[in-house]
């Protein structure tokens, strides 16, 4: 009834708001019924949302709508990322022993030798001379101590003429292996099988002994040479595997490391490391960097969380976890992180269910709604 006396009196109203003849005193009137009808609303309105709250059960609020994950076992390996350079194993810069001109060059770059090829020579005219008349004096020299020898062991003769010869004999058959051995000097030979990489000199110049004449590599053959910090001495060790990233190529392998040094470098406090690679497809280049990732700590049963969940305050690192419908601020001791997970030592146990999404909207002791 008193809603439809209130409908009246609003009707009553709109229309005598239109009628010049209604007197101020009839309007103060009606403004006044309208405030006393509004103020009964009000309290009527509040009298039934409170009713409606304590008997909806839709209508509590249940919190955030959080995602959680169940601790469980799982392996946790944490890697060492470091730059290493490509070496040859068997890279050559080969020079003469002898001065000499260039006679001729027997090979191009870009080639592959085997060991023993000859590379380049220089001019051998004079000294193959001498090598041929020291070989016919030789000759005449044995032939006539071995008449000697005969004549000798028959007693014929004196033992001075004797010893005579066999000087004379032997000490051009030592002049004839110096000199031939020279002559060996004026060729270059592959000391190794690679590919010719650089040819310095040119046909007829000049080389000087010890001057770099020409580069043999062999690119089948390569490792990948490493400084590491000293911290990492007793982590990392011979035969470990190492992922290799060759970024500028699209290259990736794995390889064990073959070497460790033992000596730590007073410098830069580091130690050496090589690791062999193979290159079949010959794309990989000494001088090239490889990123590598070094596994320096493993764990096969660990309890592992998003880093991103871990937060922390004046008293240490904390999540929250979930329980009872609640969130839960529980403290936890971190190890080691890598690639956006954390390694969890203690604070946690196998089975408990630590919020990972919507951690940013609670609070210890907060109400959660847990979506799976």
């Amino acid at each position: 009834m008193k809603r439809i006396a209130l409908i009246s009196v609003c009707t009553l109203l709109l229309f005598s708001c239109g009628d010049e003849m209604v007197t101020l005193k009839q309007k103060k009137e009606n403004l006044k019924t309208l405030k006393e009808s509004m103020s009964e609303l009000k309290s009527q309105v509040a009298i039934l949302e409170k009713e409606i709250a304590q008997s909806d059960t839709s209508a509590i609020d249940i919190g955030p709508s959080v995602i959680v994950q169940s601790m469980k076992p799982s392996s946790f390996a944490h890697y060492v990322d470091q730059p290493g350079t490509v070496t040859s194993k068997e890279n050559v810069v080969m020079s003469f022993e002898m001065g000499g001109v260039v006679r001729s060059i027997l090979v191009k770059e870009g080639q592959w030798v085997s060991k023993g090829d000859q590379l380049l020579k220089l001019d051998d005219a004079v000294m193959s001379n001498q090598v041929e008349e020291l070989k016919a004096s030789t000759r005449f020299a044995k032939t006539t101590f071995n008449r000697q020898k005969r004549l000798w062991e028959k007693g014929i003769g004196s033992e001075l003429e004797f010893l005579q010869y066999k000087n004379q004999f032997l000490s051009l058959q030592s002049r004839l292996d110096a000199t031939y051995a020279q002559l060996q000097k004026l060729t270059l030979k592959a000391p190794i099988s690679g590919r010719v990489d650089e040819i310095v000199l040119n046909v007829g110049e000049f080389a000087n002994a010890g001057r770099p004449a020409l580069r043999v590599v062999n690119s089948k053959k390569l490792q990948i040479e490493v400084d590491l910090a000293e911290k990492y001495s007793t982590s990392i060790r011979k035969g470990d595997v190492v992922k290799v990233n060759f970024n500028s190529i699209g290259l990736e392998e794995e390889a064990p490391i073959t070497f460790v040094g033992q000596v730590i470098n007073p410098e830069n406090r580091t130690f050496k490391l090589k690791i062999d690679l193979t290159n079949s497809s010959n794309s990989i280049k000494p001088n090239a960097v490889a990123s590598l990732k070094l596994k320096d700590f493993l764990v096969d049963s660990a309890m592992v969380l998003p880093s991103k969940t871990i937060k922390k305050d004046m008293r240490g690192n904390f999540v929250f976890t979930a329980k009872d419908g609640q969130a839960i601020k529980t403290y936890i001791e971190t190890g080691k992180s890598y690639d956006k997970n954390t390694h969890v030592l203690s604070g946690l146990n196998f089975g408990d269910e630590v919020i990972v999404v919507g951690f940013n909207e609670v609070s210890n002791g907060s109400t959660i709604d847990i979506k799976k």
